[in-house]
């Protein structure tokens, strides 16, 4: 047999207590009793609400899409509104068009369209805020700019869209000289979600800078500073029935997932 060192009981049980700590970390003591709570997560971040879509329309007719969403949240949020269109019996890529702006259209099928109506948002103020589109952005940071919320609101575009936060945030690489000497996460944000201007966009003064649109915990996709929703024609050779199912989810860093198609103009 092999020779060896032999342990006796209180070295063997040191030695146990050893490789014990070793296994998971070192052994401290506790300080203080143990506090535990469960947090619920409830509802959604955002609610969508639609109207404006008749029951029935002639062939040629227009009618206009009054989508809403509401924030729900107490932190800037960003959405895009998501529209599935069916035709279950005849072909639908001719037969309708979109006017809504900048978006997407993805024929998924000879009888079905999703179109991806905004840029990469709009985003939506937290709950209980709004600030009408023409606000000058010195009043919006006054209100709201030392709020705790805007770190979160600046790492969520930088996660999600590395690339156009080092375009449109960056300090160091914005091609606007104005927000990339400015200090203000405020129109750093804003001006990511295009939705401020200024005649003099190498101002870092928020007092040269307003809202192009709203900026609230409501916003009616996509409808601008106008708020007046989109509209969808009905083409003249258009039968039978279509379908629509709306949603809001968050944009993806090029505010066009899968949609090779992505203009300005009709979709």
């Amino acid at each position: 047999m092999g020779k060896g060192i032999k342990l006796g009981p209180r070295a063997t049980i040191f030695a146990a207590v050893l490789l014990a700590a070793s296994a998971l970390g070192a052994l401290t003591p506790t300080l203080s009793n143990t506090v535990s709570k469960d947090v619920q997560v409830t509802g959604f971040a955002v609610t969508l609400t639609v109207d404006g879509i008749p029951d029935s329309v002639a062939p040629g007719d227009t009618f206009r899409v009054i989508a809403a969403f509401a924030n729900n949240g107490n932190r800037p949020i960003p959405a895009v509104l998501r529209m599935e269109v069916r035709n279950p019996n005849y072909t639908t890529p001719d037969e309708l068009t979109v006017y809504a702006g900048c978006g997407g259209e993805e024929v998924v099928s000879g009888t079905r369209l999703i179109y991806y109506i905004g840029w990469h948002g709009p985003l939506l103020a937290p709950k209980g805020v709004a600030f009408a589109a023409g606000t000058n952005l010195a009043d919006v940071s006054a209100k709201i700019g030392s709020a705790e919320y805007w770190p979160s609101v600046l790492h969520e575009i930088q996660a999600r869209d590395p690339t156009g936060y080092e375009s449109l945030v960056d300090p160091g690489l914005n091609a606007s000289a104005g927000v990339r000497n400015s200090g203000s996460a405020v129109l750093k944000t804003l001006n990511y979600y295009a939705m401020v201007a200024s005649a003099k966009s190498d101002s870092s003064n928020l007092a040269d800078w307003t809202l192009t649109t709203v900026f609230s915990e409501r916003f009616v996709a996509f409808g601008g500073g106008a708020q007046d929703g989109f509209l969808v024609e009905v083409h003249p050779q258009s039968r039978g029935s279509f379908i629509f199912k709306l949603w809001a989810e968050r944009p993806d860093g090029l505010g066009t997932p899968n949609h090779p198609t992505y203009t300005c103009g009709p979709l």
